[in-house]
């Protein structure tokens, strides 16, 4: 487990630059933030999102099984490793949101702009949430209709990020589980993702940096509970 330890330590460091950053400068997210790249983040933050998500991990469980399991009783080991990283982490998740109830970027800025206070946003269903992000958005000239329909669909709470969670665990479970040297452009291809995913949410609105941390630190404990079980078990 040191050997793994050392492995994810390096990839930790650099996911956690980008919030560290944001952090040191006081980056706060404004709709200047939109540009012409934006609407790629978002077609990228959706391949994580409910549920595309759902296709995502079907590709990426069958990856790994093609790549590390070469008998039948080892698929289902490492189908369940890879089942419960996800599925446990976004429980963790969820309940983490519902204790802690922070706002997210967009709609402090929401509240400020229009004029309303976020706790009464977030008291209401998340269908009315999405009535009232449709009427205010209706004509807006400042933010874009693909990303209000996104807001629209992203009405819970922001800490922690469920989506830098997601693809940061599949980033670390991947360095952990594969051979780094032997699946090097693989193993490189999800990381380079995953910092994307990441920087999407930054970029959209929907999460602070101190989100993106924790969601980060989550899924590296994650992925090394997940390694201890894939070699106890011989999986690798």
């Amino acid at each position: 487990m040191r050997l793994v330890i050392k492995k994810t330590i390096a990839v930790l460091t650099i996911f956690l630059i980008i919030p560290l950053s944001v952090t040191a400068v006081n980056w706060q997210w404004q709709p200047t933030s939109i540009n012409s790249t934006s609407e790629y983040f978002f077609w990228l933050t959706e391949t994580a999102s409910f549920p595309w998500a759902i296709i995502t991990s079907g590709l990426l469980f069958l990856l790994f099984c093609l790549l590390l399991a070469n008998k039948t009783k080892k698929t289902i080991l490492l189908l369940l490793i890879l089942v419960s990283a996800m599925l446990g982490g976004q429980i963790i998740k969820s309940l983490i949101k519902q204790q802690t109830a922070e706002s997210r970027p967009y709609v402090l800025w929401l509240a400020k702009e229009y004029h309303f206070n976020d706790k009464q946003f977030y008291s209401q269903t998340r269908a009315e949430r999405k009535a009232t992000i449709e009427q205010l958005l209706a004509n807006s000239n400042t933010i874009p209709n693909w990303l209000a329909q996104h807001w629209q669909n992203e009405t819970g709470y922001a800490f922690p990020s469920g989506h830098t969670l997601f693809a940061a665990t599949w980033a670390f479970l991947a360095i952990a589980l594969l051979s780094f040297k032997r699946h090097f452009l693989i193993v490189n291809a999800i990381i380079i993702w995953s910092l994307l995913i990441e920087t999407s949410r930054l970029l959209l609105g929907m999460h602070s940096a101190y989100d993106l941390i924790l969601g980060i630190v989550l899924a590296w404990v994650i992925s090394l509970i997940c390694c201890f079980y894939a070699r106890k078990w011989h999986i690798v």
